[in-house]
């Protein structure tokens, strides 16, 4: 991890999945290895149509795993795995994540520039390694997760939380799920920066939105 510096001119809040890690792009390579090798509990069924049907049991990650895990055995019956078995399965998936050169040079340039820190849900050692196999966790001061901290996002207490570790007033959330994200940080009246591919109509206007994170240098300027 890298030291802070008081010098330095705010503070970056990111997500994790589907903002710093593409996590939608490392499930569907999960699933294509996970459906080749249940072969035998997808026979005679279009594998086009399997993948696109765990995709939308899936919803991004965004639905509890247990809940997930009992739908998708349900759905294909076939499959030999406990829920337990399957959510343990599950679990590789930060073996999937590819490290973007791009993004690593964006967080390299910001990290002399601002603190960054990570506020995110799920459980720590999936988190964790997904960074870790992104290439990015040197480049965050402070990593702040639900499983670790005993409270998930959109709850306030864990915005507050990672707020007690920034060493600057100016702060700024960057997100891509307008719920979890935006809508607490608007409520904190902390600065935010909107991922929002999919043009998602929202209530209450973010700072900026960008399709990619590939465009928050530019998102940020004059923001803070």
């Amino acid at each position: 991890m890298r030291k802070s510096k008081v010098s330095k001119k705010g503070c970056l809040l990111f997500d994790i999945d589907n903002t710093l890690v593409d996590r939608d792009g490392a499930f569907q390579r999960y699933l294509q290895q996970f459906i080749g090798s249940n072969a035998a509990a997808f026979l005679d069924q279009d594998l086009a149509g399997v993948m696109e049907k765990i995709l939308a049991l899936d919803c991004h990650g965004k639905k509890d795993r247990a809940l997930f895990c009992k739908e998708l055995l349900q759905q294909f019956p076939g499959l030999p795995y406990s829920e337990a078995s399957l959510w343990q399965d599950c679990q590789r998936l930060p073996e999937f994540v590819l490290k973007d050169m791009a993004l690593i040079g964006v967080l390299e340039r910001l990290s002399a520039i601002f603190h960054l820190l990570i506020i995110s849900n799920g459980s720590a050692a999936m988190q964790r390694q997904k960074l870790h196999h992104a290439g990015l966790t040197e480049f965050f001061d402070t990593i702040f997760i639900s499983g670790e901290v005993g409270c998930a996002k959109p709850d306030q207490r864990i915005f507050l939380h990672a707020l007690q570790s920034c060493p600057h007033p100016a702060v700024v959330m960057i997100g891509d799920d307008y719920t979890n994200d935006m809508e607490p940080a608007l409520a904190l009246a902390l600065k935010t920066i909107f991922i929002n591919p999919r043009k998602e109509s929202v209530r209450i206007k973010p700072d900026r939105e960008i399709a990619h994170i590939h465009s928050l240098e530019e998102a940020l300027d004059c923001l803070i």
